[in-house]
């Protein structure tokens, strides 16, 4: 067993042990109106030329804060347009424009689970207008059934996979589908295999982003590991956070 097997081993037994090191994680509607202005931060500067504000811009009023900043989004969408190629350009503007809507259901208090669609929406929005994806991912999965829970964060961190894993990847990891991913341990176990996939073609790079990506992605193992261990929804929204950061890095 290498030693970074080893690590990995060891820090599963933490982490079923509850003694894992990492701080305890929080969702709520702050921590989610944070999740989606670092998510922007990712992909919007640097395609759209749109300055994403710094934390304390939001925090005040958070859902009022996210919806606001959306809306600036889209406008400028509308103005200067986004080139991206086939049919990403119209799927990118429609999850895009859905991700704006479920601000504005949030910011008049109908609750977290909008900023969470919001999210998943703006995950499809940046891979089909930054990255031109050309896949299908559903523009409303959660439909009338609205809820920060466990299926919902399983199913849009599923999506957040599909985004950019197949592409660095390939064959290697195999992403199940929707119906195949019951609870957080079923996640935890697909987790596990794109680490192992990234650990063999990344673990030997030393450039800044593949460094950083698989950081991030040994946060979201980590994370994935406490919510199939029972220790929560938080954690599955950690490791969503995560993926977002080394998707951003290794994609």
């Amino acid at each position: 067993m290498t030693e970074i097997s080893t690590t990995y081993a060891a820090n599963g037994i933490a982490v079923g042990m509850s003694t894992y090191p990492h701080s305890k994680p929080v969702l709520d509607t702050s921590t989610l109106a944070e999740a989606i202005r670092v998510q922007l931060r990712t992909w919007v500067t640097a395609e759209l030329g749109f300055t994403v504000p710094a934390p304390e811009m939001i925090t005040a009023g958070p859902a009022d804060g996210v919806a606001r900043l959306l809306g600036e989004i889209t406008d400028h969408v509308h103005l200067y347009g986004v080139q991206a190629g086939g049919d990403a350009e119209p799927w990118g503007y429609a999850h895009l424009f859905h991700a704006h809507a479920d601000a504005l259901y949030a910011a008049h208090g109908c609750g977290d689970a909008y900023l969470l669609g919001a999210l998943y929406s703006l995950i499809a929005a940046r891979a089909h207008l930054r990255d031109s994806y050309e896949g299908r991912i559903e523009l409303d999965p959660f439909g009338s059934r609205r809820a920060v829970d466990e299926r919902a964060l399983i199913e849009t961190v599923r999506v957040q996979l599909t985004t950019w894993v197949p592409d660095t990847s390939g064959t290697i990891v195999q992403l199940p589908d929707r119906w195949e991913l019951k609870v957080a341990a079923d996640l935890s176990d697909v987790l596990g295999d794109v680490i192992g996939a990234a650990e063999a073609k990344y673990g030997d790079m030393d450039d800044d982003d593949s460094i950083r990506g698989m950081a991030h992605l040994a946060n979201a193992r980590a994370y994935g590991l406490k919510a199939g261990y029972g220790h929560g929804d938080a954690n599955l929204f950690a490791a969503l956070n995560s993926l977002v950061l080394a998707g951003a890095s290794l994609a």
